[in-house]
């Protein structure tokens, strides 16, 4: 079966100036930014596959090109934040340099500041039913490891290295969704000094 993917030539099949993979790729880009704007203006419930495609300007039959489901989608796109939210952390957190805590502290609050959508998917929708559970359940080890592994790298006990980590990666989560949906009323300035505060006690108690 020919998928129109290459032409007589063997090369790939140019219409536009783009490939079919390249407009494949476009598409599921546009998918994933829309799901994004609805979940800005009503959270990620707002977000079916006809909304969806309504705000992208697509049918139905794309949507299903690039996702199962909108479950799917919503995975993909909540890991793809994580990813945006664990690489900047990652360059200050190896540092595990007590110096650097305030601007370790600056970059993520900064990055939950910096597109509201992302953060309102990243923090604040994991609570409610969204299905989003069990995606998160296997993301948020990796920022928990990043704080066991760097910043409390020196607590000797491992499971009291773990008990930190978790501790403090699930506190800060809920710290940042009661920010985010309007509960919790802080400047941005007590919120860096607050996440400063909490890894120095760590670092005092667990010498």
């Amino acid at each position: 079966m020919q998928t129109g993917q290459e032409s007589a030539d063997g090369g790939p099949r140019i219409w536009g100036g783009t490939t079919l993979n390249e407009r494949r790729e476009a598409r599921r880009a546009t998918l994933l930014e829309a799901a994004l704007d609805l979940i800005g203006e009503s959270g990620a419930a707002g977000v079916t596959m006809r909304a969806v495609c309504r705000r992208a300007n697509l049918t139905d039959r794309y949507f299903y090109e690039s996702f199962g489901s909108r479950d799917e989608l919503l995975d993909v796109l909540y890991r793809q934040v994580a990813d945006e939210f664990l690489g900047p952390m990652t360059t200050f957190a190896e540092a595990n340099d007590p110096a650097r805590d305030r601007e370790l502290s600056d970059v993520l609050v900064d990055k939950v500041l910096e597109d509201p959508r992302k953060s309102r998917l990243f923090l604040v929708e994991p609570y409610s039913s969204t299905g989003l559970g069990q995606t998160t359940i296997a993301v948020m080890p990796a920022f928990t490891r990043l704080i066991q592994d760097h910043l409390f790298a020196y607590i000797e006990d491992p499971v009291r290295r773990r008990l930190a980590a978790v501790t403090m990666a699930s506190g800060n989560a809920g710290m940042f969704s009661a920010w985010l949906n309007g509960s919790l009323r802080a400047t941005r300035e007590q919120i860096v000094d607050h996440i400063v505060a909490t890894i120095t006690v760590y670092r005092s108690v667990y010498k």
